[in-house]
């Protein structure tokens, strides 16, 4: 009756392997947490718009939230209420923004859901500091 004792720990020695080829030998990764809180920004072309309006929020099953636009062309959404949950403490990598654009009679002319892009200053063997780059809407 030792064959499945066998079994599970050749399973086990397997996962730790496997796992630990997740970073090489010698490095170790600060446990540092990166927040990303600055509001994520909107590039839609003013034509888009037109004489309508933008709205915007932040994660999943969220209702957009007028925007106001913080240059031609440019809106920024803050990670508050009512454009996040009350809870937000920084966008995570993959997070996504939902925009949706209205015309000036009330028609929605767009509404979808877009992933918010980032860049990383990451030396590929560790998740370094990122920064968000504006979500465009074409």
């Amino acid at each position: 009756m030792r064959t499945p004792k066998v079994a599970v720990a050749a399973g086990i020695l397997t996962s730790a392997l496997a796992l630990s080829a997740c970073v090489p030998p010698g490095v170790a990764c600060p446990a540092i947490g990166f927040v990303l809180s600055d509001p994520v920004v909107i590039e839609i072309d003013p034509d888009l718009v037109g004489g309508g309006s933008v709205a915007a929020c932040l994660g999943d099953d969220c209702e957009p939230a007028l925007v106001a636009s913080v240059d031609p062309g440019k809106w920024e959404v803050p990670q508050e209420p009512p454009y996040a949950p009350q809870d937000t403490i920084g966008l995570y990598l993959g997070a996504g923004i939902r925009v949706a654009i209205v015309d000036a009679a009330g028609a929605t002319i767009r509404d979808e859901w877009f992933e918010i892009p980032f860049t990383s200053s990451s030396d590929g063997v560790c998740p370094g500091p990122v920064e968000v780059q504006p979500v465009v809407v074409t």
